[in-house]
């Protein structure tokens, strides 16, 4: 109430790489996890049950299939191409084009309750989502940025113990690389676009650049073509000399005017590593990938021309060499590489990276791959290195030998899984400054002594609000309040309702997810490959239930879609080849039946009708459909929708997601895969035609990929759908769509879903987290008549009371030349103790009666027989669903002995 009286007041005054863990590795000798904080148990005893799992399958003679990079990259550009195979940068500009135009022309207006206010951030904000770049002010150690891959550049100003997001709207979130400009810190550079291969991955938008130390970037409209930029190189002693590592337009880029202009000085398929030697400006290294070979390049010309390095690392083979460097800087001349193709071992050159010598014995590397590689040296000390991969390693030798110095897994305080970046504080000296920042698919970590952490103590978190997780899917229940959705290598996370925190369910990389409306502490999820796990306690832990799934772990998408049946929550249906079902899903053991055998092509999407079971469809990885309306049979009958032959409605593209009109069951939405024209169609016949649902123009959904559908529970008009450049509404159906920059703004969003038993819309990104906007149509509604004047009874009307907005009450009929009030209250029913309505009889005004209680009151004269009132809503969410009344007075002479006459009352609910 407190804040509907500011807006009172206002009135007055002026009229928001995935977990791979290995297999049966034991704790490091000296580090037992009984030395690890108490806190911790939970998600070591998640990833043992993986580890579990995986030793079961192996001991059945079953092969494991566990999550990888690879299998990643290759479901997710499944997705993202057309029926042609099509996908480019071009596509996906498009898109994003599209969206700014809508962005644009909707500034102003909140179409179906998503607009410039409602949306809440959810988090998780104790968890961090895969980060490859952070750059630390030398002259402010406490003030740094970091890239999120999916999310964005976020900055600290206390040393890494908070964070905030610089800007939702920069026009690329998929920050893969940051780069500082020695001696002048307010000038950085953004490198966008993650070309290191893996699925997930998605495309940049060339560099951006800061010259205010991260407040705000601009697009370096001279690279606004590049797809994926790695790295960006700063030469020491020239601000102006940069070098960028690409991997479209492919190899390495050179500017000598700080970014304005560039050429390409080495061409390449890609290149994954530049940097320059730090004690020498005309000296820089690169790893270039082409021909299917990783090799060192060298430079003595500041990078105008290169050298490929004339012994050991000259060809490394496949994708898996990936070659990490790095300078010692206390050393001229020396440098060291980790070299993915060998496991990591650790390769040394003395002569600035001409020729090379292994270091590291055969079978004692770090695991280092073409996903996870990055490799440190002491800028005082050139024998002290550290190097990551799954885990972080340390040398005190060279790199002779190599010691595992973290354990860490999802939610602990030890270094998250996937190594990616290592970067020392500025004023590291090797005495008095040892402090080491560590960067990984889980966020942000910090040793304070690089020479004493071990893989039992020395570590510390520092992704507290660095709310950037990237979720496959999502669900959450609106009477429990709890959210719980499957992530990028963060596992199944669960939110309890009001809280930001979130708790470890499952381990690996999760999926699908979905909550039992009935009794909330049944949660569903997923590992990859239709590995289903079950949570019985609220989502504090979880195991397997997918016993009976015999294509489980291996005929199955990477990620596999999974529903629970909105008309049984015993009922759980999973998508692999074929499509399975449970209908005891809270048993103790549960029992799976096939329902729809595989047709060549995995399983993608399902639906079941709400309010009747019987009808399901399924979509697939090539396009085709297929329903049936008797699908809680024994052995359901399938009809094909799309076959991709006789029957073919549809184009051929991946089915992202089909969702059945609650109202209706022969209406279906069916969302599509691809950057392309119209993924959004829609049937009223049951599958025998198909409408476009697109739209055109600035109200037009973009050509992208449609992840997720929603359909409002009481507004069957009201259309929602995640796309991989955000968050788009329909208000009439599909006919015109919009979208803002505030919430989830230009971010991948795999779903968008309701919560069971509210108007709260949840939003998954895949690297801004989860977010929520509960969905209430604003309103006015009369009620009670106004009395009867000399030109006829008095009508008090107002423009719908929506967040952030203004709100006009306008009151017609009244008689000409004389004052008139509109009184605006809190309350229908008292005023001042008074009961409400208020008969006004005794005071001379027969028939007429005060209506709401008189919390202020705005009067003036008015000479046109009409009286008008603006005041501010206010913005904050907390206040939708918040109710305002109001009613008019006017002085009529002729009307009756006192000579006064009121309006009609409204009353008015604040909505989005």
């Amino acid at each position: 109430m407190h804040r509907l009286l500011a807006v009172a007041a206002a009135c007055a005054a002026a009229c928001s790489g995935p977990i791979t863990p290995p297999v049966g590795t034991a704790p490091p000798a000296g580090s037992p996890e009984s030395e690890l904080p108490a806190a911790d148990a939970p998600s070591y005893a998640a990833r043992d049950a993986i580890r579990a799992r995986r030793a079961a399958d192996a001991a059945a003679g079953k092969q494991p299939v566990t999550g990888s990079p690879d299998a990643a990259m290759r479901w997710r550009v499944e997705r993202w191409r057309d029926e042609h195979g099509r996908y480019d940068q071009a596509m996906v500009e498009s898109a994003r084009a599209q969206r700014a135009a809508n962005v644009d022309h909707h500034e102003s207006i909140d179409d179906a309750g998503i607009g410039r206010y409602g949306w809440i951030e959810r988090g998780p904000s104790n968890i961090g989502g895969r980060t490859r770049s952070l750059v630390i002010d030398p002259a402010n150690s406490n003030h740094m940025l970091a890239g999120a891959v999916g999310g964005g550049v976020w900055r600290s100003t206390n040393g890494g113990t908070g964070w905030t997001a610089v800007d939702d709207r920069l026009g690329n979130l998929a920050v893969c690389s940051l780069a500082l400009v020695p001696g002048t810190p307010n000038v950085i550079y953004a490198g966008t676009g993650e070309g290191f291969y893996n699925g997930d991955a998605i495309l940049g938008r060339g560099i951006y650049k800061s010259t205010d130390g991260g407040t705000s970037f601009q697009s370096l409209a001279s690279t606004a073509t590049w797809s994926y930029v790695n790295r960006i190189a700063v030469a020491p002693g020239n601000p102006n000399l940069l070098l960028a590592a690409t991997r479209s337009p492919g190899g390495i880029q050179r500017s000598t005017n700080g970014g304005a202009t560039w050429t390409l000085v080495r061409s390449a398929t890609a290149c994954m590593q530049v940097l320059f030697d730090p004690n020498d400006g005309n000296k820089c290294l690169a790893d270039v990938y082409e021909s299917s070979v990783h090799r060192v390049v060298y430079s003595t010309n500041g990078g105008q021309t290169w050298t490929n390095a004339a012994t050991g690392l000259t060809g490394q083979s496949g994708l898996s060499g990936r070659i990490e460097l790095a300078y010692a800087r206390s050393a001229p001349g020396t440098v060291y590489a980790s070299c993915g193709t060998d496991g990591g071992l650790i390769w040394r050159s003395t002569d600035g990276g001409a020729n090379w010598t292994v270091r590291t014995p055969a079978g004692s590397g770090s695991g280092a791959a073409w996903y996870y590689n990055t490799l440190w040296v002491d800028p005082t000390d050139a024998n002290l290195l550290v190097t990551g991969a799954y885990h972080l390693y340390k040398s005190t030798d060279g790199g002779l030998t190599l010691t595992r110095i973290s354990n860490g897994y999802i939610n602990t305080s030890q270094p998250h899984p996937d190594q990616h970046q290592i970067v020392a504080d500025p004023g590291f000296d090797g005495t008095t400054n040892r402090r080491v920042y560590v960067t990984n698919d889980g966020g942000i970590y910090v040793t304070n002594d690089i020479r004493a952490a071990s893989s039992s103590s020395g570590w510390s978190r520092r992704e507290q609000n660095y709310r950037s997780v990237q979720f496959y899917g999502a669900a959450g229940d609106g009477t429990s309040g709890r959210i719980t959705g499957g992530t990028q290598d963060n596992g199944h996370l669960t939110l309890q309702a009001g809280s930001s925190t979130a708790s470890l369910t499952y381990g690996g990389d999760g999926g699908f997810a979905a909550i039992d409306w009935s009794n909330p502490n049944y949660i569903y999820g997923e590992y990859v490959y239709a590995q289903v796990h079950r949570s019985t306690n609220g989502g504090s832990s979880a195991s397997y239930i997918d016993g009976g799934i015999s294509e489980a772990g291996s005929s199955a998408n990477f990620i596999a879609p999974l529903l629970l049946d909105p008309n049984n929550p015993q009922r759980l249906l999973v998508g692999a080849a074929s499509l399975w079902q449970t209908t005891a899903a809270r048993a103790g053991t549960v029992a799976w039946t096939a329902i729809k055998p595989a047709v060549g092509s995995n399983i993608s999407a399902i639906a079941v009708a709400p309010g009747n079971p019987a009808v399901v469809w399924v979509g697939h990885n090539d396009g085709r459909i297929y329903k049936t309306a008797d699908g809680t049979a024994a052995s359901p009958t399938w009809f094909a929708v799309d076959d991709n032959g006789t029957a073919n409605p549809l184009p051929n593209r991946y089915v992202q997601r089909i969702v059945i009109d609650r109202t209706n069951s022969n209406t279906v939405f069916v969302g599509l895969g691809g950057f392309s024209p119209d993924n959004l169609r829609k049937t009223v016949n049951g599958g025998a035609t198909f409408v476009d649902l697109t739209g055109s123009g600035a109200t037009g959904l973009p050509d992208a990929p449609v992840n997720g559908i929603a359909q409002h529970p009481s507004l069957p008009d009201r259309l929602y759908v995640g796309t991989d450049v955000g968050v788009f509404a329909s208000q009439d159906g599909g006919v015109h769509w919009s979208t803002s920059n505030d919430g989830p703004a230009d971010v991948s969003v795999d779903e968008v879903v309701f919560l069971h038993n509210s108007t709260t819309l949840l939003a998954a990104t895949h690297g801004r987290g989860l977010w929520t906007i509960t969905i209430r149509e604003p309103a006015v509604t009369s009620y009670g008549p106004g009395c009867a004047g000399t030109p006829g009874t008095p009508v008090l009307a107002a423009t719908p009371p929506r967040l952030g907005s203004t709100v006009t009450l306008t009151c017609t009929n009244l008689l000409p030349n004389q004052l008139g009030w509109i009184v605006i209250g809190f309350s229908m029913l008292t005023w001042n103790g008074t009961p409400l309505p208020m008969d006004l009889g005794p005071l001379g005004m027969p028939g007429c009666f005060a209506r709401c209680s008189v919390d202020l009151s705005v009067g003036s004269f008015q000479t046109a027989g009409a009286l008008q009132l603006s005041f501010p809503m206010s913005a904050d969410p907390a206040t939708l669903g918040s109710l305002l009344f109001a009613q008019a007075l006017g002085l009529d002479p002729g009307a009756n002995t006192f000579g006064g006459v009121v309006s009609n009352a409204l009353a008015l609910t604040a909505g989005n």
